[in-house]
């Protein structure tokens, strides 16, 4: 017998997605057709391997880093334009129709208003909804895409005192699909001072009277809207390590001496504090501070130096991982011998 079940509440939507969704059968198929993928989906879409998900590549709706996780996972997703519908559907449970997105902020704590009917297996025609979404295979080009018009939206409509999303670790970066992108900017000492072309255009753009922070690159190194990890070289390594945002690109004035190089005459331009930005990457930890540091001496500072691009080489990104992990084998031996050596020291009762 064919059944409806009204939902009246984002909760009870929340409830019966991970009903339907909750540790399935080998024989079930399960499709999600989502006009947005948000923030936190592991809590509301369970269990991905396997799944279909089809999403609309909308910056501020669907997450790129939401997406990789889902693919990590074993979910295969796809993009849609144009894409407004939600529904949740399970070949032996039934599906989920509703205003809600697969996001944080339509079945968490955003508190928005939803509701949804839950119907019995069989009713609806899920092949026909796909074919209506003309579904296609996320691209590597396309998802890298997404993160720099994410960036652009988040920047613009983020209030300052909203907080970020947690930053991952480098190695949760390093392992994920497709990863995002980001960029090297390196300099050999640090300079006091902003050019006019800087401090005019932030003015005009921002309304600030000077901007945050630069650092000085070459003609089409970089974009703006990138992200830079920036550092210092110094004789036993590096130093001064942390993310720039690019607001917008400069060239600084010959006559400038102060702040101008004639072999990188361009300065990458952040604007506002680095709070104010969309999350970086990853985060700069201690552990990757150290690894950087010690991978670059293994890479080679003067091919850093000398490469045609600031893309992150592949093997320094290798050499950066096997630092890390290197560090944590050592504090765990360090941990182990640690707890042994105080076994011995306890006394005996007798």
């Amino acid at each position: 017998m064919d059944t409806i079940t009204v939902l009246y509440t984002s909760a009870e939507i929340h409830k019966a997605i991970k009903k339907l969704y909750g540790t399935p059968s080998a024989s079930d198929r399960r499709i999600a057709i989502v006009a947005y993928v948000g923030t936190g989906v592991e809590s509301y879409l369970p269990h991905p391997q396997g799944m279909r998900i089809i999403c609309s590549p909308s910056p501020g709706g669907t997450d790129p880093d939401a997406l990789r996780r889902l693919i990590k996972r074993g979910a295969r997703v796809e993009f849609s334009d144009a894409l407004h519908m939600k529904v949740y559907w399970s070949k032996n449970r039934g599906c989920i129709i509703a205003s809600a997105n697969a996001s944080t902020n339509a079945l968490g704590v955003g508190r928005l208003k939803e509701a949804g009917i839950l119907l019995s297996p069989g009713i609806v025609d899920i092949q026909r909804l796909v074919r209506y979404s003309q579904p296609r295979p996320v691209t590597r080009r396309e998802l890298q895409g997404l993160d720099r018009k994410a960036r652009e939206y988040e920047k613009k409509v983020r209030s300052p005192r909203q907080a970020r999303q947690p930053v991952q670790h480098f190695l949760d970066w390093y392992h994920s699909h497709d990863r995002t992108q980001w960029k090297l900017a390196w300099i050999d000492h640090e300079t006091i001072g902003t050019a006019r072309a800087a401090k005019e255009k932030a003015h005009s753009m921002f309304g600030e009277a000077r901007p945050n922070t630069w650092v000085s690159t070459g003609k089409g190194r970089v974009r703006n809207n990138d992200w830079l990890l920036c550092f210092v070289f110094t004789e036993n390594g590096v130093k001064s390590i942390e993310w720039k945002y690019v607001d917008f690109i400069v060239k600084a004035s010959a006559s400038e001496k102060r702040v101008y190089s004639r072999k990188w005459p361009y300065h990458a331009v952040q604007v506002r504090p680095s709070s104010q930005y969309p999350a970086p990457p990853f985060r700069i930890s201690r552990d990757f501070h150290g690894a950087l540091s010690r991978a670059i001496k293994r890479y080679g500072r003067d091919r850093i130096e000398k490469a045609k691009t600031d893309n992150p080489p592949v093997m320094l990104l290798k050499y950066i991982s096997e630092e890390i992990a290197n560090q944590a084998l050592s504090r765990r031996s360090s941990l182990s011998r640690s707890v042994r050596g105080t076994a011995r020291d306890i006394p005996s009762r007798g």
